[in-house]
């Protein structure tokens, strides 16, 4: 009787691959939406002023906003060898996770703070944390709705590009789908948080031409970086190829996208 083999063999690299894709993509969602409580300025050399977009000088944006376009690059690589079908299950997974969290982050808001360092109360520590960490509950749900809304059309566009071009142009598959799913995602977290939630609970709420010149300028940033991480999303994209080889890569990407035009 033989026996059993001491060890297992290896994962196939795909397997890896798509382990790796789903964690690096659920870490940089929740990192994101953990992230959005703290708004920054920051300009292109240009602000809203000189493009019509406001009075202000500068843009404000969610530090969220640092680690958000990943999801961007990590959206189009699992399409491009998983298809449309993956996307889907990893945001899906992705709001799970973060609603998972959620009940564990107030209670971490809640918890009394203690003070070691010289100088720093307890209140103060306990104040900064609920700050940081604290989001109401219509910017959470408005920000998940939005994310998905925005990954379906991402991966739908993604997808029907990829089919018109016969799997050519990269950037444009890439670069055209985050322009029409940013776009929506801007309008639907602005208005949802700010306008409509508030507006059915019969509270105070943001005006639908403030809400919209809001939008658009988030969008606009949103648009910026997304063309200038395009060299990102080669290299990811190269790495990738290299990692699982020239065959494999292809019979991945004609599992994915059999539809591809001739």
């Amino acid at each position: 009787m033989d026996s059993p083999p001491t060890t297992s063999p290896p994962l196939p690299r795909s397997q890896v691959l798509l382990v790796a894709l789903c964690s690096l993509f659920v870490g940089f969602f929740v990192t994101a939406e953990l992230l959005g409580a703290k708004l920054w300025e920051f300009n292109f050399g240009f602000g809203p002023r000189d493009i019509g977009l406001g009075e202000g000088s500068t843009f404000v944006a969610t530090a969220g906003i640092l680690a958000f376009p990943l999801t961007f690059i990590l959206t189009d690589i699992i399409n491009e060898y998983f298809g449309i079908r993956m996307v889907r299950v990893f945001t899906i997974a992705a709001i799970a996770v973060n609603l998972s969290l959620q009940p564990v982050v107030q209670a971490a808001i809640r918890v009394p703070a203690v003070s070691f360092t010289d100088g720093v109360t307890a209140e103060r520590i306990q104040s900064s944390y609920s700050l940081a960490l604290g989001q109401t509950w219509a910017i959470v749900a408005a920000s998940l709705c939005a994310f998905a809304v925005g990954q379906m059309l991402d991966a739908w566009v993604f997808t029907w590009l990829r089919r018109v071009t016969g799997g050519k142009a990269l950037w444009l598959r890439a670069q055209g789908s985050t322009v029409v799913s940013q776009f929506v995602d801007s309008y639907v977290v602005i208005f949802l948080a700010f306008v409509i939630i508030p507006g059915a609970l019969g509270r105070s709420h943001m005006s639908a031409a403030t809400a919209a010149e809001i939008s658009l300028t988030n969008y606009v940033y949103k648009f910026l970086i997304a063309v200038g991480i395009t060299p990102v999303l080669y290299m990811v994209h190269g790495m990738v190829d290299r990692y699982l080889g020239e065959e494999e890569a292809h019979a991945l990407v004609r599992v994915a996208h059999p539809a591809d035009k001739d």
